[in-house]
């Protein structure tokens, strides 16, 4: 009789110890929104590379004018991609860098750049706090060679156009 009671108290108590190893992220159970749980960082680091994941493969195989074109069709706000910058500002305050975590594919940073090109307000509602944290790269230090490649192949296609 003793070992029918013990078993269910031992499973009770032992399940969440083993599940809860596994976790990705923290979530606030009654609104299912992510928060920075700065306790237990390798959790943190699990949940930023989890959203990574998810959004990879999400957006796999897809060129990044089409996930541009697609943000900022779309009616509706991503959660995961919110979480993600959530996720990345979280370890960017526990002087984690995110980077050194997981980089987010540069297709997906094209995509998600020229969304934000295109329309900074709808794109900060479709993922407010991957817009607010996550700093998508633009040409930076590549807008003088890009701009000097343009012009002369500009120049070049000019001349032999009037040969």
């Amino acid at each position: 009789m003793k070992n029918i009671i013990i078993v269910p108290i031992l499973v009770l108590v032992i399940s969440p110890l083993i599940i809860s190893a596994n976790a990705f992220a923290d979530f606030n159970a009654t609104n299912g929104m992510y928060f920075c749980n700065t306790k237990d960082l390798n959790a943190e680091k699990s949940g930023y590379s989890y959203f990574i994941y998810q959004e990879n493969r999400y957006w796999y195989g897809e060129m990044p004018e089409d996930i541009a074109a697609t943000i900022l069709k779309t009616n509706y706000g991503s959660t995961m991609l919110d979480n993600l910058g959530k996720a990345y500002q979280c370890l960017k305050e526990n002087n984690i860098d995110p980077d050194s975590v997981e980089k987010i594919p540069p297709y997906l940073l094209q995509g998600l750049n020229l969304a934000k090109e295109q329309d900074p307000e709808k794109f900060a509602q479709f993922a407010p706090s991957f817009s607010d944290y996550v700093p998508v790269p633009e040409f930076g230090t590549l807008a003088g060679m890009i701009a000097a490649i343009s012009i002369i192949g500009v120049v070049i296609i000019s001349r032999r156009i009037l040969i």
